[in-house]
């Protein structure tokens, strides 16, 4: 006879049955302020979620169009009596000639963005740590400019701007033209308040003053990609590394059978 009794309940029939809290298997992650409030601030690699519209729906502490000036490597090693010597033709045509293209930047949080224009979808390069950032205008004639042996910027000041202030970070020093000096001054004083916070607030000093939600999501957002352009260059330089070694293990290129 059959007997139609289920078999009895286990412990470890009871242990299998059991589903584990997907809420609290999952890693904890940064998530946009307000839930769905704010679409645009969407997370992911590669600048996802950093577009310009989305930083200046996020009310940043500064924003606004400029022009970044852009120096070949070979050109500040051209003597300058060489440079007045070759038209502005020529250069272009060997491609050492000084450029300003436009940047709309962002100031929010612990970076400072760059951006094509105020629809680009992501940021141009990695943004800039406040904290790492020494911020300054230029006058003709200036201290700076006779360190820099960069007098030729003033030469190739774009139509329309009046003055200009630098951003410097890690040896490395950009140069950004704006309409007027108040507009440079405008900068300056930002991105040192904001740097000043930056710092402050790292250190722990801070934390009785209302920092914004989105400002927060944002901070982890620019420090992800940070980190990826960090990546990026260190393969590159390791990769050229390995190429330099190779190319010194296999000697020089014997003349005899390549001309």
């Amino acid at each position: 006879r059959v007997s139609s009794k289920e078999p009895p309940t286990t412990m470890a029939t009871i242990e299998l049955r059991r589903r584990p809290n997907a809420a609290s298997a999952a890693p904890t992650r940064p998530s946009p302020p307000g839930g769905n409030a704010n679409p645009s601030l969407a997370s992911g690699g590669g600048g996802r979620g950093l577009s310009a519209r989305a930083l200046l729906k996020s009310s940043p502490a500064h924003e606004g169009m400029v022009l970044k000036l852009h120096v070949p490597a070979l050109y500040p090693f051209i003597p300058s009596c060489l440079q007045r010597a070759l038209s502005s033709w020529w250069l272009r045509v060997l491609n050492v000639y000084p450029q300003w293209t436009e940047r709309h930047l962002i100031l929010i949080g612990k970076f400072l963005f760059r951006f094509t224009d105020d629809n680009a979808a992501k940021p141009k390069g990695a943004p800039v740590p406040v904290e790492a950032i020494n911020v300054h205008t230029c006058e003709r004639g200036g201290a700076a400019e006779k360190d820099d042996d960069m007098d030729f910027i003033w030469d190739h000041l774009p139509p329309g701007c009046d003055s200009i202030f630098t951003v410097s970070t890690f040896g490395k020093t950009q140069y950004f033209a704006v309409t007027s000096r108040e507009d440079a001054n405008t900068w300056v004083n930002a991105i040192r308040e904001a740097r000043q916070s930056a710092i402050t607030r790292s250190m722990g000093h801070a934390s009785h003053v209302p920092y914004p939600a989105a400002w927060q999501y944002i901070d982890s957002l620019g420090l992800s990609l940070v980190k990826s352009k960090d990546r990026v260059r260190k393969k590159l330089a390791e990769s050229n590394m390995k190429q330099m070694d190779i190319g010194d293990a296999a000697g020089p290129m014997p003349r005899g059978y390549y001309g």
